[in-house]
């Protein structure tokens, strides 16, 4: 009889203690499916499948730990194993959350003056006659910001001009000759402009004649609305569809809509055939501008905008593209810091012009900023093929990456700040949703995918471009049956 009540007694403590395990098993269960909805790795029927059959197990196990104790211990261990995997699927949705469209929401500008002027000299006087971009297009804006209310402005931009006082020209060209020749306006003569970060940058690598001549007054930052980058949204993942991928040349972590770019990948992806494209167009190939037909690097179209980019290459190929992916340069530099550096061997003499370094034949351990350096440069290695041989560069920089990844388990450590440094210097109109569509497709077939890598050839030649007259610049110009060729295998791969 003792023995009854006191098993009893025991009985209904531990009741409370099995209630709470009871308790825990079934909130950490229906986070782990809710976490695993989200992460939509599964097709919608067989999740609902799947979650039907987990709750099943679930409710049996805890009707059986009300009898047997070992019960109690499974529930325990599903609680942790539903713990785990919540942090895992949260982890997966978040990343996918970090990229998006990253919009910039302000612009940089610099108002520029001779070195050799007054206003350099002295930092003070009035601007009556201000030089702009036809083709900035942010021009509108910026035309607002100097004619609107004064108290937003500051320095030299201060005093208010009227619509008379800006004096719009085609390009860098003319913009600069006629700053450098005072030219004159009216009853006076130029003596400022307002321009880019990204039309000085230019400047300063492509001119530097000109470039040594000028004067940095006053640098600001222009809030602007951000521009639509205009693409043709295909209507399933399932069908054929094209993207662009834009490698910019900027380092301050930012993707101004206007911004060079210097490395311009087609990619076609065809689910059905499981085949994937890759059409690599150089940045020195001598294209006609869709915005007016003249021929320009098309590395310059991206001055312009991206948009310009995107119609250029749309028109030279005969093709629409449903996605883009702008890459900031920068995004390398950090992720190798991140990773404590990584050895690359170097096969000759290379010089940079980005941070002025010298490298004999070797294998060195770069940092950031060192191996983006290297990785940019082509000026030095023309003889080896410059810009095809830059390209074989960043292969090596990246094969080096990803080695460092395999062979230094403790770099996993780091995947959030790795993962964050490439998401915040990636722009894409690829949804999260978009994402996670093409992991759960690839998980749910398994499929085996075939990559064609294909480039463009030309005819290499020093010629005036659109946005730089003169100096004369080196460009490639294309070998029609090189673009015949790659039009149709771009249809080609475009049919289901």
């Amino acid at each position: 009889m003792k023995q009854e009540k006191s098993e009893r007694k025991s009985e209904r403590k531990s009741t409370p203690i099995r209630a709470l395990f009871q308790l825990l098993a079934l909130l950490s269960t229906c986070s782990a499916l809710y976490f695993l909805y989200q992460a939509q790795l599964l097709p919608i029927r067989l999740f609902g499948f799947l979650a039907i059959g987990v709750l099943l197990i679930l409710a049996l196990l805890i009707t059986l730990s009300k009898r047997y104790v070992f019960v109690v211990i499974l529930l325990i261990l599903d609680t942790i194993i539903n713990l785990a995997l919540s942090f895992v699927f949260y982890k997966y949705n978040d990343y996918f959350s970090q990229f998006g469209t990253h919009a910039n929401y302000h612009e940089k500008y610099s108002l520029v003056t001779l070195a050799d002027s007054e206003l350099a000299k002295t930092g003070s006087g009035e601007i009556i006659y201000l030089g702009l971009l036809e083709s900035d297009p942010y021009l509108k804006t910026v035309e607002q910001y100097l004619q609107n209310d004064q108290s937003t402005r500051t320095g030299l931009l201060a005093h208010t001009l009227s619509a008379s006082d800006l004096v719009h020209y085609e390009n860098l060209l003319t913009l600069t000759t006629s700053l450098i020749n005072k030219a004159s306006v009216n009853s006076g003569n130029l003596k400022t402009m307002l321009i880019g970060e990204s039309y000085l940058e230019s400047l300063k690598e492509n001119n530097q004649e000109i470039f040594a001549k000028l004067h940095v007054l006053q640098d600001i930052e222009l809030a602007v609305t951000p521009k639509t980058v205009e693409v043709t949204k295909n209507d399933s993942l399932d069908s054929p569809f094209t993207v662009y991928i834009s490698g910019i040349d900027n380092r301050d972590h930012t993707l101004p809509f206007a911004a060079r770019s210097d490395v311009n990948l087609i990619m076609v992806f065809n689910p059905k055939k499981h085949k994937i494209l890759i059409l690599n167009t150089p940045r020195d190939f001598y294209v006609p501008l869709a915005m007016n037909g003249k021929l320009d690097k098309l590395t310059h179209a991206g001055l312009y905008g991206v948009n310009e980019s995107i119609h250029t290459l749309e028109n030279f190929y005969g093709i629409k593209f449903n996605y883009y992916v702008r890459i900031n340069f920068d995004a390398t530099s950090s992720v190798i810091d991140q990773l404590g550096g990584v050895d690359v061997t170097i096969p000759y003499v290379v010089n940079t012009y980005h941070g002025r370094r010298h490298y004999e034949p070797g294998t060195y351990h770069l940092n950031g900023d060192q191996a983006l350096d290297f990785a940019r440069e082509r000026v030095s290695i023309s003889w080896a093929g410059g810009d095809r041989e830059r390209g074989r560069n960043q292969e090596k920089i990246l094969s080096a990456m990803l080695h460092k990844l395999q062979t230094s388990p403790n770099d996993l450590n780091r995947i959030d700040q790795i993962f964050t440094s490439i998401a915040k210097n990636i722009q894409t109109n690829f949804t999260s949703d978009d994402l996670k569509y093409l992991v759960q497709r690839q998980l749910t077939t398994l499929a085996s995918w075939q990559t064609e890598l294909i480039d463009v050839d030309g005819k290499a030649d020093i010629t005036s471009t659109f946005t730089y007259p003169e100096p004369k610049h080196f460009v490639w110009h294309p070998y029609q049956d090189s673009v015949d060729r790659a039009k149709a295998k771009l249809q080609e791969y475009l049919q289901n």
